[in-house]
This record gives structure tokens, C-alpha cells and sequence, in this order.
């Protein structure tokens, strides 16, 4: 039975060289319904003309703004992983897939599997995570493998019921989030955290898959997707890895085919 999900994508301008392409892996390889895209006021016009529907990022979190701390850490990627949780407000069905806006799908990919949500996993590693994560919740996951893999299948009701439980200073949920950015780039991860908090509170409500993925250090392109998709279900183009030149595809390509003999 089809079940389309509501698309959620955070988005800022230096994503504008993959984005087209990952709208278009949602559009060709996921069952999608509504997609949601949060940027800033400058880049509404841009975006709509892609037929989204957008949210301007400044509205999601009641209270809280790209500027409310500053830049820094906060400007950057934390911001976005809390207006992240912060959609669970927003939408309007039981679950949402945020995608981030440098990952193409380039194979038919589903996302439930006999009623449950289904997750891919990487063997990344990062302690600090985890010493978020037991600030945040009061306890220690038992890591298995990582939840980081770059788009995460979230139900409205579990974010809601996680971020409630973070230990706060004040009213705020978000808080204590804002403590982790003021102190460290790279300490907190709303895919881990709210990964491994489903497998420790909501273990028989998921399951976890395979799926074939690799970070690319390439630019996007028809030709450059066409042959990545013979060996992988999607990939992730980051900006600080992109070069110009198409070599270290033809190394990636020839290396798999390698593996494959």
C-alpha cells in the first residue's frame, strides 16, 4: 500500500548546487507528499518557484531566531538541527523525512516497513554525541552503530515526548541545546540523539536496513548521478568536500568496480 510521507528540507545558499538534485531524487525515488523547505526571507521567491512549500526558518521555534544567539556554532548547523525537532509542530501527519539539502536519493527508497519506520546506519563515531546525549536525557544509549546518515524518518509524537525530557534550566526545551553551541561546533546531533533515543525508549516501534551510500566529493550532475546510482541508493554532495573535477568520481567508480570482481 503507498504511503507518502511529508518532506522536510532546512536549507541555506550554499546548498543552491545540490538542491535542484535532491528535489528531484525525492520527487523521482521517494513517496512523498507535502515538502516543507525552511531557509531564510532572501531565498522564499527562489524556492517556491521550485514548487515547495516554504517556512521561513525564523518562524518555526516560537521565540527563537538565526539571531537570537548570535553566530557562531548557533548560526551554522545548530540552528537548523533545532528547527529540525522544531517541525514536529508543523506538520501534519504522524511522521516526517527531513532530507538534507545535499543528499540525493538516486534508487526507489521506502521508509516503512509493515507499519514501522525504517532506518539506515553508519559506523560514524562521535563521542561527544553521546555526552550530549546523557546531558540532555539522563542516561547512556548503547551504541550499536550511528543514526548520522543524513535524512531521518521522525514521528511527531516521539520528538515531541524526547524533547520534552531534555534537562533544561528553564521552560525552554531548546535550551540546553543553545549550551552545547556556545561551547563546541561539533557536540550535538538531532539525528543520533533521536535515533538512539527511539531504540532505548520505542526499541519494538522501528527497524533498521541497509542501504548503500557514500559521502561524494564531486559536484552533482546527470551523468555523475546516472553512474553513482548503478552502485548506491543515495548520496551526500557536502559543500566542503566539492571540487571541480570529475577524477575522484572515475576512483570511486573504478574502486567499486573493483570491490564487485
Amino acid at each position: 500500500m503507498r504511503r507518502e510521507i511529508e518532506v522536510v528540507i532546512t536549507f541555506h545558499p550554499k546548498d543552491w548546487a545540490t538542491l535542484p538534485w535532491c528535489i528531484w531524487g525525492i520527487r523521482r525515488n521517494i513517496q512523498a507528499g507535502s515538502i516543507y523547505i525552511i531557509s531564510r526571507k532572501t531565498e522564499k521567491q527562489r524556492l517556491e518557484a521550485l514548487g515547495l512549500i516554504f517556512i521561513d526558518e525564523d518562524a518555526v521555534v516560537h521565540g527563537l531566531t538565526v539571531s537570537s544567539f548570535g553566530g557562531g556554532h548557533w548560526g551554522g548547523h545548530y540552528f537548523q538541527q533545532v528547527i529540525k525537532l522544531g517541525m514536529a509542530d508543523f506538520v501534519k501527519g504522524e511522521y516526517y523525512l527531513v532530507v538534507d539539502a545535499d543528499t540525493v536519493f538516486l534508487r526507489k527508497v521506502a521508509f516503512f516497513r509493515d507499519g514501522k519506520p525504517i532506518y539506515a546506519t553508519s559506523p560514524e563515531y562521535t563521542p561527544e554525541y553521546f555526552e550530549s546525549f546523557y546531558n540532555l536525557l539522563g542516561f547512556h544509549p548503547h551504541r550499536e552503530f550511528s543514526f548520522i546518515t543524513h535524512h531521518m524518518v521522525f514521528s511527531r509524537a516521539i520528538v515531541k515526548e524526547m524533547i520534552t525530557s531534555f534537562k533544561s534550566d528553564n521552560n525552554e526545551w531548546w535550551y540546553p541545546i543553545i549550551q552545547i553551541a556556545a561551547h563546541s561546533p561539533n557536540a550535538f546531533s538531532e539525528f543520533e540523539t533521536y535515533g538512539h533515543y527511539i531504540k532505548a525508549r520505542h526499541k519494538n516501534e522501528f527497524a533498521i536496513r541497509n542501504l548503500t551510500w557514500r559521502n561524494v566529493p564531486i559536484h552533482p550532475s546527470k551523468l555523475n548521478l546516472f553512474l553513482l546510482s548503478l552502485y548506491y541508493d543515495y548520496c551526500s554532495f557536502h559543500a566542503y568536500m566539492r571540487i571541480n573535477s570529475n577524477r575522484d568520481l572515475m576512483k570511486l567508480i573504478l574502486r567499486k568496480i573493483g570491490q564487485t570482481k
